[in-house]
């Protein structure tokens, strides 16, 4: 992990966090990323070209949007006493001035430019971390995406951008995540102290993360959502969505004392909190307490009705409680509002499988592995069973040599829950 010292300052380049004195200094995720490219090469040129590519690599933004963001870093490090950085190269691009140095190693002091090193070639892992521009476009239909307005009509906007975010972020596909993303971020950057921007980044960075939606590793996503959760909690000590994530994250350890403490402080802190039921009933579930689990999970779906991921569990822990046809009736829930959700078609053909109908159980888990080459082991072994199950021998067999020529890669939390609760027998 690399942490960067610039004078009095500290920049985290995994978490994406830039602290003075051990305190956050509260920046938008894209002005983070900003000073980060900028930093890994002091004393380079980096022209706006290859800083738009890195920061906003899917496009749809302008240089008026990389001019803001230097504008935002020049005007933080003033407030904290340090001289401006950032020398601007005219119609070419930026220059970080300052000495920088990785922890623990020796002072680099920027190059004259005549014996300035080329510049490296970005690489793809980092290019990633820029997943949201697409959702600038959309932000801006709304009137909200360039931070060219003032800051007292960003304000005003946050809380109607915060609902936005949460919706997408509920949807929990991938172009729903990235885009809640965006609209997170614009909550951030309206209102830098408020505690809600950064609960909800540590939320769909923990999307990111479960559903292997990005370009790094989970592990990688789950770090910058646990900086981005206590960053809220230094902020509001009773943010009950940033105890919530803590909640969820320590369950992804398999730390379920921890899990169960977090989560339930989120919901006495506020009991209205529908991700935090949903993720004490998921809990629950894993601790063999799957009545108690059901009961958390329509607590969150009432509170919450759009939202596809509770409504999907609860088709999970009506099939725990071996009420079949609920489970059925949720997973269809599930996926009327998102027709690929990949857990809720695995409860689904399980469910079927449990009544006895294999075929439609054989047919919902071939959807299942067609959504992604990601879930086609998964799928095979599934489908081995159910082919076996509805004596269809050769055909198991052929799905069982799949499964045990391709293991079960990566890591996804919901899933991986599901395949333990669906190896069980069901009779």
């Amino acid at each position: 992990m690399s942490v960067y010292e610039i004078g009095p300052f500290r920049l985290n380049a995994e978490h994406l966090l830039l602290t003075r004195g051990g305190e956050p200094v509260a920046l938008g995720p894209k002005v983070v990323e900003t000073l980060l490219a900028l930093v890994e090469s002091p004393g380079d040129v980096l022209t706006k070209g290859v800083l738009l590519d890195r920061i906003w690599p899917e496009g749809f933004v302008d240089e008026a949007n990389l001019a803001q963001n230097v504008h935002v870093l020049r005007k933080a490090f003033r407030r904290h006493g340090m001289a401006d950085p950032i020398e601007t190269i005219p119609r070419r691009g930026y220059r970080f001035t300052a000495p920088v140095r990785l922890a623990g190693a020796p002072v680099q002091a920027p190059a004259p430019p005549s014996m300035q090193a080329p510049r490296r070639r970005i690489s793809a892992a980092l290019a990633g971390v820029g997943f949201v521009a697409a959702s600038i476009v959309l932000v801006a239909s709304y009137g909200f995406g360039h931070h060219s307005a003032a800051p007292a009509a960003r304000a005003d906007n946050r809380a109607q951008l915060y609902q936005i975010g949460r919706y997408y972020w509920n949807l929990r596909t991938r172009d729903g995540v990235r885009k809640s993303l965006g609209y997170f971020e614009q909550v951030v950057d309206a209102a830098p102290r408020d505690a809600r921007g950064y609960a909800a980044l540590a939320d769909a960075n923990v999307a990111m993360g479960d559903y292997c939606y990005g370009t790094h590793q989970p592990a990688v996503y789950f770090a910058r959502a646990r900086a981005y959760a206590n960053t809220a909690l230094a902020l509001d000590p009773n943010s009950a969505e940033a105890h919530a994530t803590l909640g969820f994250l320590a369950l992804d350890r398999d730390d379920v004392s921890s899990a169960q403490a977090e989560l339930k402080r989120a919901i006495a802190l506020d009991p209205s909190n529908a991700s935090a039921h949903e993720w004490y009933g998921i809990a629950l579930l894993g601790s063999g307490r799957s009545a108690e689990g059901l009961h958390q999970l329509k607590t969150a779906a009432a509170l919450d009705p759009l939202s596809v991921t509770a409504t999907a569990w609860l088709g999970s822990a009506a099939y725990a409680n071996r009420r079949f046809g609920e489970a059925i009736v949720y997973s269809r829930q599930a996926l009327e509002l998102a027709p690929q959700r990949t857990d809720a078609l695995m409860t689904l053909g399980a469910a079927y499988e449990a009544r006895g109908e294999y075929d439609r159980a054989v047919e919902m888990f071939k959807r299942y592995g067609a959504v992604d080459a990601y879930y086609r082991p998964q799928a095979a072994a599934l489908l081995a069973r159910a082919y076996a199950l509805g004596h269809r021998l050769p055909e198991a067999r052929e799905q069982l040599a799949f499964a045990r020529a391709h293991p079960l890669r990566g890591h996804r939390m919901g899933t991986e829950n599901a395949v333990r609760l669906y190896a069980a027998p069901v009779t």
